[in-house]
């Protein structure tokens, strides 16, 4: 079993949504501090059901600098250290579909194709230790906080953790610009998790060699690729029914 690994550092989660979430999950909570305003007695009582003491912050630049962001909306919170997810957390029968993350860099793109996973109902989002963005309070705050809300893994070693979710059950399924195989023209899998490559480089050979399948986006002449949270979109809504997370 690979083990749960944390964030090297502490991270500030910014923005009303991301620091509700967090509240309403089980993720530990260190410092928090809320700002008058129209959500601060949600954000309040949320914290006061979790027992997590609160600092009414009144100096809205202070809070900013905190934040290292203008866009706080009155709260911030600083966790421990993010608590990822261990791989075998996806192999139980009751999960059904998960997204594999190659490389991805932008923390905006990781936090917008989490917000959509959350919302097409996967199991949960791997994503490799090494050449990869971890999670950071910019992922919290795109994914509005759902990353909070969905088991994130953080492996050592993608193709080994593809081997693993393959001997559960999973088929995958590899998308890039150049597969001659639609995505639409595939069929869904009981079992399925998508695979996709970071920004420009696309998959790395040993991780597409490790798919079962290969597709690809059918896109208009003149255009060759898309930006990868909107074909992560695209994938997870072609092959996964959102209203239970299965193919």
């Amino acid at each position: 079993m690979m083990r749960n690994r944390t964030a090297d550092r502490a991270l500030v989660v910014y923005g009303a949504n991301p620091v509700l979430e967090l509240l309403r999950s089980g993720h530990p909570v260190g410092d928090l501090y809320l700002a008058p305003g129209p959500r601060m007695h949600e954000l309040a009582a949320a914290a006061r059901a979790r027992d997590v003491s609160f600092i009414e912050e009144r100096d809205r630049g202070a809070l900013g600098r905190r934040a290292g962001s203008p866009h706080h909306q009155g709260a911030v919170a600083l966790v421990p250290g993010f608590r990822y997810a261990p791989l075998d957390r996806l192999c139980g029968p009751e999960c059904r579909s998960a997204l594999l993350l190659d490389g991805l860099q932008d923390p905006r793109n990781l936090g917008a194709i989490i917000r959509t996973a959350r919302a097409a109902g996967l199991a949960g989002v791997v994503v490799p230790q090494d050449r990869s963005v971890a999670v950071t309070g910019v992922v919290a705050a795109t994914s509005a906080g759902l990353v909070f809300g969905i088991p994130i893994v953080r492996v050592p070693n993608l193709v080994r953790a593809m081997t693993t979710l393959k001997d559960a059950g999973y088929w995958l399924v590899g998308l890039t610009s150049d597969a001659p195989r639609r995505l639409g023209d595939l069929d869904r899998p009981e079992r399925v998790a998508v695979v996709l490559g970071g920004e420009g480089e696309g998959l790395r050979p040993l991780v597409l060699r490790a798919c079962d399948f290969v597709a690809s986006i059918p896109m208009a002449p003149g255009v060759d690729s898309l930006n990868v949270a909107v074909a992560a979109g695209i994938a997870l809504y072609t092959l996964v029914n959102p209203a239970s997370g299965t193919s």
